[in-house]
């Protein structure tokens, strides 16, 4: 029996240790679960094993799940097996810096450094121009402390960098909130570089409500009358517009759509809209606190995405903030 008890205890002990290491373990820690009142956000973090770890999109934030009520409102648009390397293996609400030209970026200067971030250090290959779509080599990853409770979690990192003609530098922090009626994701960069920092921010909203494929359930209304140019892929043949308001003439199946949607004045007022899904009843609007510098509209079957740009230009030593507010409702 006293050897039984023994046994015991060591098994206990192991399982207490097992434990310990799984808390510590970004690896094989679980998604972080936000809720307030009928709503419910799942978030990887930084370093865990199925956050995005490319070179395109900021790695904070990555919203893997959200649900309102019995309405889900964002699902994995890729097929097959996911791979957090790749370019765009995300979901949901995911943001990107500098998609027109990175931090740093000079063309045509290959082994040169850039920044992008809530990415990190990139080197420049040879090429003429910075393209988005590519994979590029890490010189330095963005290191990041995050905290949470019951309904945020915050994201923060810093990075400083001179192995360019002026040193840059940014304190970097990302607070995601849960509400009673949708979330919020606050922003603030503040400059501790030389160099001003330039460049462009959007969240790209991939969304998809409860699994229905797009076409014409779907409806995006914008305070402006649209009008689309840079019209690309199938635009033309699934997309119509009217007014302020984009529909969808057919289902886009296995088809893509682009278009910038202008005709905005570039002031706060255009920095929101707002996505219908008519069977449901369900819709998504997002309000900006900064002038709305471009409002971009791609998707394909798996996910529609409302993609509106902030413009940031940050002296040295001067911060900048800003907020995305998304109220979900539903009329049925």
């Amino acid at each position: 029996m006293f050897l039984f008890r023994i046994v015991l205890f060591g098994i206990f002990v192991s399982l207490l240790n097992l434990k310990t290491v799984l808390a510590q373990d970004p690896a094989r820690s679980s998604l972080v679960h936000l809720k307030k009142g009928a709503m419910q956000l799942w978030l990887s973090i930084p370093g865990d094993s199925v956050n995005y770890r490319g070179t395109r999109f900021d790695h904070s934030g990555m919203i893997q799940k959200i649900k309102m009520g019995d309405h889900s409102l964002c699902e994995r648009w890729h097929t097959g097996p996911s791979n957090p390397d790749a370019n765009d293996d995300v979901t949901g609400p995911c943001e990107e810096f500098g998609n027109s030209k990175p931090i740093g970026y000079v063309s045509n200067r290959p082994g040169s450094s850039f920044v992008k971030i809530g990415v990190g250090v990139l080197k420049q290959p040879v090429e003429t121009e910075y393209r988005f779509w590519e994979k590029y080599e890490f010189v330095q990853r963005g290191e990041w402390i995050t905290e949470h409770d019951a309904t945020s979690i915050t994201f923060r990192q810093r990075l400083f960098v001179d192995s360019v003609p002026k040193a840059i530098g940014y304190e970097y922090e990302k607070i995601v909130r849960v509400t009673e009626s949708g979330f919020r994701i606050e922003h603030a960069i503040k400059n501790i570089g030389t160099e001003a920092l330039s460049t462009d921010h959007y969240n790209h909203n991939f969304f998809l409500i409860d699994s229905d494929k797009v076409g014409p359930n779907y409806e995006l209304e914008v305070p402006f009358v649209i009008r689309a140019i840079n019209r690309k892929a199938s635009f033309d043949e699934t997309v119509k517009v009217s007014g302020k308001i984009a529909g969808f003439q057919e289902l886009v199946g296995a088809r893509s759509f682009f278009a910038e949607l202008s005709g905005h004045s570039g002031q706060v007022s255009d920095h929101r809209f707002k996505l219908r899904h008519v069977p449901s009843g369900v819709t998504i609007e997002c309000r900006g606190t900064s002038p709305l510098s471009k409002m971009n509209f791609w998707g394909m079957g798996s996910t529609i995405c409302p993609e509106p740009y902030t413009q940031i230009d940050v002296d040295p030593n001067q911060k900048f903030e800003w907020t995305l507010d998304y109220e979900v409702a539903t009329t049925k």
